[in-house]
Formats: C-alpha cells, sequence, structure tokens
C-alpha cells in the first residue's frame, strides 16, 4: 500500500502588510529603479522553493533598503490555492517560486500582474513571459536520487546496474523503495508527470507511470522531502529535482544524483501579485531579486541552474549543456492541459 506524507513547510508571517484587493492583470508597469530608503515598509512574500534561498533574498533587500519582508513558505500546489482562495483580499505582494505552471495558471485567472523589470533584460528570451507577468529566476531539472550506501549494502557484487534512464526504475527489486512527489499537490511532480508524457507520448508515457506507481512507496505532497528521506535512507530511490538532492548531498548525506535522458525541466519564475503591481517596495523587490547580486547568492546557496546571461555557475561549473534534457519540452505548454493530465493519473493509479 503506498503511504502518502503531508507536511506543513509554512513560517507564520512575522509582520503583516496591507495588499491591495484588485485581482484585475495590470498593465505592463515601467521596472523602478529607485535606490531610496524603504525603512519602516513592510513587504509579505509567499515562497515555493527552498528556505535558504528565500531567507538569503530577504536579508539582502532587507540590509540594501530597510524594509522588513517576511515570508510564508508552502509547496507549490498549496501556495495556488492560498493565492485564489484569497483573489479578493490578498494577504501577500509576491509570489516567488514554485514551477512555471502555476505561476500561468494564476495569471490565466488574472491573480497575478505584469510588471516589466529592467533586469529582465538579462534574461534569454526563451526563458521570458510574454505578457511581462512571471519572470524567470533559474531553471529545475528533474533527476534520479540514489542513496548510495544502501546500494552498497544491498547490490554491491550483484550485476544489478544503478538506474540510469527512467525503464530502469520499474525494475521489481525496487518495488516499495522509490520515492516521489505527489503531482497533484507538488509542482515538482506534477512537472515530472508531464514530462514523462512529453519524452515517450501518450501510450507509451502512461503505460510507463502505470508501472511506477506499482513501485513507489510514497507520495509526497513538498518536492523536497523524497531527496531527504531518500539522503536518510529511508528509500532507495528518488524523483525530483537535481537542485533539492544536491542540497541534501552537500549537508553530508549519501545521495548521488543520476541524470537521465529526456529530463523534464521547468523555469522558477517570481511574479506580482495582482493589486501590488504599483507597490514601490514589492517592485524594488522584484528588481533585486532579478540582479546578478542576488541570482548569484541562490547559486552559492543552492546551486541553482541561473538563466541570467552574466550570472555564475553551481561548483563544479555544471550547466545545462551537461545534462541531458528534453530540449523540444515546453513547460508552460503543461499548464494548458494540467487538469486532464491530473484527471488521468488519478484514474489510472487510482489516487
Amino acid at each position: 500500500m503506498k503511504k502518502f506524507l503531508v507536511l506543513s513547510l509554512t513560517i507564520p508571517f512575522l509582520v503583516l502588510a496591507s495588499c491591495g484587493n484588485s485581482k484585475t492583470q495590470g498593465s505592463n508597469v515601467a521596472g523602478s529603479n529607485a535606490n531610496g530608503s524603504l525603512a519602516g515598509k513592510n513587504l509579505n512574500v509567499l515562497v515555493a522553493y527552498h528556505e535558504s534561498m528565500v531567507k538569503t533574498l530577504a536579508e539582502l533587500f532587507e540590509a540594501k533598503t530597510g524594509a522588513k519582508v517576511s515570508y510564508l513558505r508552502m509547496p507549490t500546489g498549496e501556495a495556488t490555492a492560498k493565492l485564489v482562495a484569497e483573489a479578493d483580499r490578498p494577504t501577500v505582494s509576491v509570489f516567488m517560486g514554485g514551477t512555471v505552471d502555476a505561476h500561468e495558471n494564476l495569471k490565466a485567472k488574472n491573480l497575478l500582474a505584469s510588471y516589466v523589470s529592467p533586469e529582465e533584460n538579462f534574461i534569454p528570451t526563451e526563458f521570458r513571459d510574454s505578457a511581462g507577468v512571471y519572470k524567470t529566476q533559474h531553471l529545475e531539472v528533474l533527476s534520479i536520487g540514489l542513496n548510495t550506501e544502501r546500494w552498497k549494502e544491498e547490490f554491491a557484487g550483484k550485476g544489478i546496474p544503478e538506474p540510469t534512464k527512467l525503464e530502469d526504475l520499474l525494475n521489481p527489486l525496487f518495488k516499495g523503495e522509490i520515492i516521489m512527489p505527489d503531482p497533484t499537490s507538488s509542482g515538482t511532480g506534477y512537472n515530472f508527470v508531464d514530462s514523462v508524457l512529453a519524452y515517450m507520448g501518450e501510450t507509451r508515457g502512461w503505460a510507463f507511470l502505470e508501472g511506477l506507481n506499482k513501485q513507489v512507496g510514497q507520495y509526497t505532497s513538498s518536492g523536497y522531502t523524497p531527496a531527504e528521506k531518500t539522503g536518510l535512507g529511508e528509500y532507495l530511490i528518488c524523483i525530483n529535482y537535481l537542485t533539492d538532492q544536491v542540497l541534501v548531498r552537500n549537508s553530508g548525506y549519501p545521495l548521488k544524483s543520476i541524470a537521465y535522458e529526456g529530463a523534464g525541466w521547468s523555469m522558477i519564475p517570481i511574479s506580482v501579485v495582482a493589486g501590488s503591481e504599483n507597490d514601490p517596495v514589492t517592485r524594488q523587490f522584484i528588481d533585486f531579486c532579478l540582479t546578478k547580486e542576488a541570482i548569484d547568492a541562490m547559486v552559492k546557496v543552492a546551486s541553482t541552474l541561473a538563466v541570467r546571461t552574466d550570472a555564475n555557475p553551481p561548483d563544479g561549473g555544471i550547466g545545462l549543456k551537461d545534462i541531458p534534457i528534453n530540449r523540444n519540452y515546453d513547460p508552460v505548454e503543461g499548464a494548458v492541459h494540467k487538469a486532464d493530465v491530473l484527471a488521468t493519473f488519478n484514474s489510472k493509479t487510482g489516487k
């Protein structure tokens, strides 16, 4: 029987600031280069990526401007649901992190506002939103994670190769030993399902996903948890983002990342919540989060794959050119048919 985990990753707001209640998508608002003090000003941010990343950005921004940044952190699906529920009276001004399909769906509901930042000139065109709503900070790439200590203890010398491609995960020896994010609540999980279908095609893709479902021992609401639990040895194999696995490995756990052919990926953006597009604190925060200083800081703390053209590479110099991703995959298109894909997934897996 599959086990399910529900994690609360929220951090209560330390400061509550008033946000606008308009949910009309704003027209393009020019970027703000204002360097004046924002002392005494407050900003509430909703976050769907690692605390180390947002904490770093918040502290840097506070030191530069004097503003107070409070953040609430939760998985992408929960963050999206919160913004929808608060459509008439949002409590946050910025949504950062999460996969691009979440930002696309929120944009379609007019819950995010367009805002043109001068820092967008450093973002390649293919990673920009033509409507000027979300701004990509970095990419996340899916990877297979393997607990090397358990592998050595249980499989060394038995002639069983490490899983290097998706089909290898269907080996009966791995039944119940795979953990991955739940695609219905995690942007990472949905990105995996959608990218499998894009790479394998509908028929072969759904057949693989049905087979994989029988192998999965646990679905999690958080995209990070699979790497964490695999690093701890609770599971042998995980499927999630490479950045998550690197963070666990850098914390001293025996987790190896295996890049597989046709891996899915997603843009990880930052967006203005509708109603706050004219707020100077919001605009300066967006601008700052796209600067080389901010992006390099994120690379340093989380080994992110930055899209900014002048950003530093992660330690070791590993870039997208070194990872066999599916370059024909379109994560933005994944937002269009998300409801249908999830309905089919639930039907085929009995979730």
